[in-house]
Formats: C-alpha cells, sequence, structure tokens
C-alpha cells in the first residue's frame, strides 16, 4: 500500500523555515516518494531557495519532486469571486463607496484559506505521496480552518434559510420588488457559498487524520522565536493536528567558540535547554549553523540528510497529543500529560496570557490561545497522569 503524507512545516519567519522544507521535500523524493512542495505563504521564496522559477503553475524540479508557489489572489478570485461580487454590490446598495466596495467584501484572510484548500486537490489527485507545505509564518490560515463547529453551523444555517425561507418565499417576492431583489443573493452565490463551506470542512477533516498529516516546527534558539513556537504548539494542539518533530535551526557549534560567537553559544545552550523543557517529549533534532547559504538542490540534499540521517522523513515521529483542549458544560478545561508527579507538587498560576504550571522544582509556560485567555482559572486537578486546569468565564 503506498504511503500519503502531508506535512506542514510552521515557524516564526526568517527561522529557515522554507529551506528545511525544501530539504525535506528533496530528502522524500530522493527515496522515491512521489513529492510535491506547496508554499503558501505570500511572500514565497521557494524559488530563491531551489535557484529555480517557481510560479503558481506546478513545475518539476527534480526526480519525484514538483513544486508550486500558489498565487493567493489567484485563489481567492477562483473560489470567491461570485461570492465577492454580489458582497460588493450589497455593500454599495447600502451606501459605500465603489471604489472600496471589493476590499470590503473580501474576509481578512481568506486569501491564505483559498491557497490551503489547494492541498486538499492535490491530494485527491492520486499525483503524489507526499504533500511538503510551507506555511505561512503567522499560520493564521490554519486558525481559520480550524473551525469545524462554526463552519458546520453555517452551513446547516444557510441551508435551512435557503430551503425554507429563501427559495420558497423571499426569492420568488424579490422578483416583484427591485430593493428586495437587490438585497437577496442568487442561487448561484448560495451554491458558491455552501461549495466553500463544504471544502473547509474536508480541509478540517484531512488536517485532523493524524496518519496523515502532521506539522513540524522550526525554530532558532532565540526568546522570542521560542515564545512565538510554544503559541504555535498551542494552537495546533487546540485544532487537533498532530505536531511530530522541532526542528532547532542555526545552532553554533562547539568548533565555532571564537571570539563573537562564544558569547552567543553561551546564550544558545540556555535557550536549547528551555527548548528541551517545554517542547519534551516532542522529538527535537538540532541542525547546526553552517558555513554557508544552503540554497540549490545539492546543498538541500546534503541538508536533508543531516536532518533525517536513516530516518524516513516521512514516518509520523510523534502521534500523541500531550496537551488537549477542551470544553465541558460548565467550563473549559486545559490538560497536558505530565505522568509521575504527586498532586501536591503542582502549582498553577497565570499571567496575562500566559499560563504558568509548577511541578516541584521545575517549572514550565505556556501561552493560552484567546479563548482561555479571556478566562480564569478555577482550579487543578491531577487525573491518570493529565494534569487538568479548569477555566471559567469572570
Amino acid at each position: 500500500m503506498k504511503k500519503l503524507r502531508i506535512i506542514f512545516f510552521s515557524g516564526k519567519g526568517g527561522v529557515g523555515k522554507t529551506t528545511t522544507a525544501a530539504a525535506t521535500a528533496l530528502h522524500a523524493a530522493a527515496l522515491g516518494y512521489r513529492t510535491i512542495v506547496i508554499s503558501t505563504d505570500p511572500s514565497h521564496s521557494l524559488s530563491d531557495t531551489f535557484q529555480i522559477n517557481l510560479t503558481h503553475s506546478v513545475q518539476n524540479i527534480a526526480t519525484n519532486l514538483d513544486g508550486i508557489e500558489i498565487d493567493a489572489f489567484h485563489e481567492l478570485d477562483n473560489n470567491w469571486g461570485q461570492i465577492k461580487d454580489y458582497l460588493s454590490s450589497l455593500i454599495v446598495t447600502l451606501g459605500a463607496d465603489d471604489a472600496i466596495a471589493g476590499e470590503l467584501a473580501i474576509i481578512p484572510g481568506m486569501d491564505n484559506v483559498f491557497s490551503l484548500l489547494r492541498i486538499k486537490e492535490f491530494y485527491d489527485s492520486g499525483n503524489y505521496e507526499v504533500l511538503i507545505i510551507d506555511m505561512a509564518p503567522t499560520g493564521e490560515s490554519l486558525r481559520l480552518l480550524s473551525l469545524p463547529q462554526i463552519v458546520s453551523m453555517a452551513l446547516k444555517i444557510t441551508r435551512y434559510l435557503e430551503k425554507y425561507i429563501v427559495s420558497p418565499v423571499i426569492r420568488p417576492a424579490s422578483k416583484m420588488s427591485k430593493s428586495l431583489r437587490a438585497v437577496i443573493a442568487p442561487e448561484n452565490v448560495t451554491h458558491s457559498w455552501e461549495l466553500v463551506l463544504e471544502k473547509l470542512l474536508d480541509m478540517r477533516r484531512l488536517f485532523e487524520h493524524q496518519s496523515l498529516t502532521s506539522t513540524r516546527i522550526v525554530l532558532n534558539p532565540e526568546k522570542m522565536v521560542i515564545n512565538e513556537s510554544q503559541r504555535a504548539w498551542t494552537y495546533l494542539n487546540l485544532f487537533g493536528m498532530i505536531t511530530d518533530q522541532i526542528i532547532i535551526n542555526r545552532v553554533i557549534p562547539k568548533d565555532g567558540l571564537k571570539g563573537y560567537f562564544k558569547d552567543w553559544q553561551v546564550t544558545q545552550q540556555k535557550y536549547l535547554k528551555m527548548i528541551y523543557d517545554n517542547f519534551s517529549p516532542l522529538p527535537i533534532t538540532e541542525v547546526p549553523y553552517l558555513k554557508d547559504e544552503v540554497i540549490g538542490i545539492s546543498r538541500l540534499s546534503q541538508l536533508g540528510k543531516m536532518i533525517y540521517e536513516d530516518r524516513d522523513p516521512t514516518d509520523v515521529f510523534y502521534s500523541d497529543k500531550p496537551i488537549r483542549i477542551y470544553s465541558t458544560k460548565k467550563e473549559k478545561i486545559f490538560a497536558i500529560k505530565v505522568p509521575f508527579i504527586e498532586n501536591n507538587k503542582i502549582d498553577v498560576t497565570t499571567r496575562g496570557n500566559e499560563l504558568i504550571i509548577g511541578i516541584g522544582n521545575q517549572m514550565r509556560s505556556f501561552v493560552l490561545p484567546d479563548s482561555l485567555s479571556l478566562l480564569q482559572t478555577e482550579g487543578a486537578e491531577y487525573n491518570n497522569g493529565w494534569l487538568e486546569i479548569k477555566f471559567k468565564k469572570k
């Protein structure tokens, strides 16, 4: 049976995310997997990394490897065109200036979402076994796609209104009223809206398929980068997506301990310990700060071998969810897997959007998602190896 894998690469801008994604794609292709590397980052740099002029059309890069830099505006027009035209017309009818109506008809972030929707098209095509995704630095597109309940409810409401109110009553009445006709969405627009929602739900199911989809976080041993990576990991867990590897890029090697770099190496050692403490038990790989730029197929191939050694880069390296965020009828629960501890040695505090957990003489901090940071903690319980922190409205 052929292997099917979708691997996202996430990280703060400038950490080497694109380079790592490209090296992984080349390594997978070299092992015989039919692979495509896809950039959904609006500021594309895959072309610069491979030293090949990639466009919004699929192009061959090497044996078993294709690449594409998705044009977000092209995807937005293909998926949102009819809806945008209707909303623009409606906004003008309500009194807005025609010059800005087109901009107001575009929901912020939708261009990134539609870029991600291309992933399912490549998956469904059957042309590839491995999809490597170079994501936008912020990962906001994932956040928008990770709202299955809202999307599902929107789809149900749309279908209910169309079936029982709009189609039998309002749309026929609009034929006799010019004013009503100006605000009621035509059937083709309603159909386009339903297709968008269905695609979003399909993408969400694809993202949650744990044996198929995982994310790898690329970071540097620096405080701000670590903080953002923690936030990314928290949100990925919130969205039900597996993170199966942490890749620490640009680690200064011991043979570089001279002058200026000696101080940097000391600083990095402090942050390396923080990364291992905060991201355990995820598999962590260190990549040294190399002597020259990693650009072009030859250098990227070398980097891929360095990162994965004798491992298959398409394997799922870790499939457990160490953090869970879920709701009960009374409260929201932030749960973290922390086995082999005693309940009386746990201390939980919050500071702004940060959750701080002390266990014995060890401390760990988490950046809370917005859905929890606005709530107040109501105590914590330790059950079967899971520390469960309860949150309620203030």
